[in-house]
């Protein structure tokens, strides 16, 4: 059997939306999820709707007299064992050929077991080895049930779900809400809507922290190279503006922020800083060269802005292929492609001009401030030595 894709199958699979009705009254929830289902078809970027709950089936039911089965020497169990194995069939022995065990089962042809007669003419045998069929000791009754009744949260729950084809998420989700806004959902029903968009939510989240945590990694291993809070402050501080350049051109590309391009700003935080380290690094070297502050960034600056352009144009070039990929599964990498090429065309060009001129500005004020201290300790001094000699002179 064909079924519609994207449903349940992790990154790999296509996005959905499903929306989940609550209610224990089986006829409600069923009602409503008809109702909703064309309501959902006609919304855009929407296909293959299916409910989860499969239609009603027609089957017998035997409701056995305990008297007639008490009088007849037979029980519920032996006789509820006894036609399921007139229907369903006992596995008796084993056929072997070639290597391959086949079961053989033995149960009443098909043409004694369809309709109520014949399973009212079915015989059962009492311990006494006399036969009785059903209809003595019960009545077959035809009703329609469920195949299976779906719980969530020990709650009934039936599932109507759609592929997303050709057009964002939170687009999609944004078209569901105004259509369940105008449902009329009777009392005791829930309606939610999960699918893709629940397990985005909770991918973002656990990636947010993630982000977070790594940021705060990055800038403790750069404090403790440098030795210092102000340089890896400049360097992380070009990391928010990968995310801009990330966001930027996945806007203009037109692709939603997936889970992979979530990924790729994370990725980022440890791809941005280098072109900082690289600078900031020769820009100190410089200095202990013994040229100013001015000096150091501007000669700084001039070498070290072909490494930075070669590593920032290889990295992007490397994700040109994801980008623009057109084969199976490239859908999915793609935001990968996009985040990283924009985030590290942005940062970039961002890094050449921000880091600089920070560090010249937080330069400048640390050499006013050890110039004031020196000031400070020169006249401490100074004012240590007149007073020693005025008490010499006192003494005279």
């Amino acid at each position: 059997r064909v079924m519609p894709g994207g449903g349940d199958m992790g990154m790999t699979g296509g996005s959905n939306v499903a929306v989940e009705i609550y209610g224990y009254d089986l006829t409600e929830t069923d009602k409503l999820a008809a109702d909703l289902k064309p309501k959902l078809e006609a919304i855009a970027g929407l296909r293959d709707i299916t409910i989860s709950r499969k239609d009603y089936r027609m089957e017998y039911n035997i409701v056995f007299d305990r008297e007639k089965l008490s009088l007849n020497g037979l029980n519920m169990a032996t006789t509820a064992n006894a036609v399921r194995n007139r229907i369903n069939g006992l596995i008796m022995s084993r056929y072997r050929e070639d290597g391959e065990e086949y079961n053989i089962r033995v149960r009443y042809d098909e043409k004694y077991r369809q309709s109520i007669e014949d399973i009212e003419n079915i015989m059962i045998y009492n311990p006494m080895g006399v036969g009785i069929r059903v209809r003595d000791v019960g009545r077959v009754e035809e009703n329609s049930s469920l195949p299976q009744i779906d719980r969530k949260d020990r709650q009934r729950i039936v599932t109507v779900q759609g592929t997303i084809y050709k057009r964002a998420l939170s687009e999609i989700v944004k078209d569901v809400d105004v259509t369940l806004a105008s449902l009329d959902v009777p009392p005791g029903v829930q309606v939610e809507i999960s699918g893709s968009l629940e397990e985005q939510q909770e991918s973002f989240s656990q990636l947010g922290l993630l982000l977070m945590i790594v940021s705060l990694l990055v800038y403790i291993v750069l404090a403790s190279q440098f030795e210092s809070l102000t340089y890896p402050f400049i360097i992380i501080l070009t990391v928010p503006f990968a995310f801009i350049g990330s966001l930027l051109l996945l806007s203009i590309t037109g692709e939603p922020l997936g889970i992979m391009g979530f990924v790729g700003l994370i990725m980022l935080v440890g791809m941005v800083v280098k072109n900082g380290i690289v600078l900031i690094d020769y820009i100190n070297l410089n200095r202990e060269r013994g040229m100013s502050i001015i000096t150091a960034v501007v000669h700084g600056g001039r070498s070290r802005l072909r490494p930075v352009l070669m590593t920032t144009l290889t990295t992007i070039l490397g994700m040109v292929p994801l980008a623009v990929g057109t084969g199976q599964g490239s859908e999915m990498w793609k935001s990968l492609g996009i985040s990283i090429i924009g985030g590290m065309t942005f940062s970039t060009i961002i890094t050449l001009i921000l880091v600089p001129a920070l560090y010249s500005i937080f330069g400048g004020n640390g050499v006013k401030r050890r110039r004031r201290k020196h000031r400070e300790e020169i006249h401490n001094q100074i004012g240590q030595g007149e007073t020693t000699t005025y008490l010499k002179g006192a003494k005279a």
